[in-house]
């Protein structure tokens, strides 16, 4: 369990122009501070406790998470034990929560002030605050009570132990800053809920997008069962220049029901120029299913130098057929392309009397 920061900042002294830098260097400061303190509660996947060092909390009786199997309208009694290794009495809060799944495919536990509506509305503590002494172990038990009608599946959830806000102050200059600094940790609690179980996972559009030589795809995918799935995902890239790419989505840890998130895979030191296809493979409890989309891309100068190409191949092909129709209208005896034909003219066999004026030399011939 990764132990969180919540920050409130307090009035700060309106910077005279000389105190800018320093405005400037506590300002990066409580930025990354106030980041962190939304970054959602993960546990440490395999973690035998969760805890920071100080305080922790785990299962009484199971080595990691909690895990029950209950049918609609029954409910089942269980413990935590919450550690303290320091040498001061620690007051903390208790709560449960439901569990999410992050947009990177973590699995996290929801803020105390979120709806509850799954496990988290489901577990009963004795207690909203506990106090656990010095170099002890204090056993917090609760009960899981799932209503009646609950739709069967897969639900998860757990159970947090909340430090106090601690005021911390930073000083550095002429500005200081005060943070409140908060520790929460949980214990997984993975619920089953008797029924028909109908695995189910959805996917969208399969996208790229180029930036330099760095191709990034995107893949949507979400859980539209009602059991916990955990897909994995590869990438095969095609190229009608022979060259063929696999390439692996990032792998979520868990997909909870309802669920959906981005599988991503980035593809380093891209050629300049692919003609291709990109097929995505999904495998997970619901079998295997394939996306797939095109993937043609090739920097502005070889687009035009093409497209100048293929204008110069056209020209050339009319000028040749506008040679050919010239050298044919030149020849004797051929047509031109298209046009009619004179028809030819055939001699006839016709007798002619041939009659010679008379002359001096010649009389005339008696018949």
């Amino acid at each position: 369990m990764r132990a969180l920061l919540t920050t409130n900042r307090t009035a700060a002294v309106v910077p005279r122009p000389s105190r800018l830098r320093s405005v400037a260097r506590y300002t990066a400061v409580a930025l990354v501070a106030a980041a962190v303190s939304l970054l959602p509660i993960t546990p440490i996947a395999g973690a035998r406790a969760v805890d920071n060092g100080t305080i922790g909390i785990r299962p009484q009786f199971e080595s990691d998470f909690f895990r029950v199997t209950l049918a609609p309208g029954s409910d089942v009694a269980a413990t935590a034990l919450v550690s303290n290794k320091s040498d001061v009495p620690v007051t903390l809060l208790n709560y449960p929560a439901d569990a999410i799944s992050t947009p990177q495919g973590s699995f996290a536990l929801a803020e105390r002030t979120d709806e509850r509506t799954g496990v988290g509305a489901w577990v009963t503590l004795p207690a909203e605050e506990i106090t656990v002494q010095p170099r002890s172990e204090l056993a917090v038990p609760f009960r899981l009570s799932v209503p009646i009608g609950v739709t069967p599946g897969d639900y998860a959830g757990g159970i947090i132990i909340e430090s106090p806000p601690v005021a911390s102050t930073t000083s550095g200059g002429d500005v200081p800053f005060q943070f409140q600094v908060i520790q929460r940790q949980g214990v997984r609690i993975y619920l089953s809920v008797d029924g028909t179980a109908t695995p189910a996972l959805g996917d969208g559009l399969l996208t790229w997008q180029r930036s330099g030589s760095t191709i990034t795809f995107t893949l949507p995918i979400e859980n539209t069962g009602n059991i916990t799935l955990h897909p994995t995902a590869t990438l095969a890239l095609s190229s009608w220049m022979g060259k063929d790419t696999t390439l692996s989505f990032t792998t979520p840890e868990i997909l909870l029901p309802g669920a959906r998130l981005d599988l991503v895979a980035t593809l380093t030191d891209a050629s300049i120029l692919h003609i291709g296809n990109a097929e995505a493979t999904l495998v997970s409890e619901v079998g295997s299913q394939t996306v797939r989309t095109s993937l043609v891309y090739a920097p502005w100068w070889v687009i035009v130098l093409a497209v100048l190409a293929l204008l110069a191949g056209i020209l050339g092909i009319w000028r040749t057929i506008a040679s050919v129709r010239r050298t044919r209208r030149t020849l004797p005896g051929v047509s031109p392309p298209g046009g009619t034909r004179s028809p030819s003219v055939q001699p006839e066999d016709v007798s002619v009397a041939s009659a010679v004026a008379p002359g001096p030399d010649r009389p005339f011939a008696s018949g």
